[in-house]
């Protein structure tokens, strides 16, 4: 599982490279067809034709950034480092036996673990 997940990890690393390298070229492409349809030479259509290729590249980066954190998240679940310390999260540890010693005497739905 760990080396399915580092090498998932890895491809998403440049799929990211890639689609982030897909904007810049989209977004260069769109301001020459911008220039070309303010000088005459391309239609409102060429224009637009461009903008939609440009949002198609955002919208793939965006799935390609989600993918990579996926990627990361399963891969630290897999070395078994996916937890509250790794993660820094300002959360209380959960212990099981305090649980249990705070709510074994209560009626389900009756009393919260803080007593009240």
């Amino acid at each position: 599982a760990a080396v399915s997940a580092w090498v998932a990890n890895e491809g998403a690393k440049i799929t990211v490279s890639a689609s982030e390298s897909e904007v810049k070229a989209a977004t260069v492409a769109l301001q020459g067809v911008q220039r070309e349809a303010a000088g005459g030479q391309r239609t409102t259509v060429d224009v637009l034709n461009s903008q939609a290729d440009l949002i198609q590249a955002k919208a793939r980066l965006i799935g390609a950034l989600r993918d990579r954190v996926i990627a990361s998240y399963t891969l630290l679940s897999a070395t078994g480092h996916l937890d509250v310390k790794t993660l820094s999260l300002n959360t209380p540890d959960y212990l099981p036996e305090v649980h249990y010693h705070q709510v074994r005497d209560a009626w389900h739905g009756l009393r919260t673990p803080s007593g009240q």
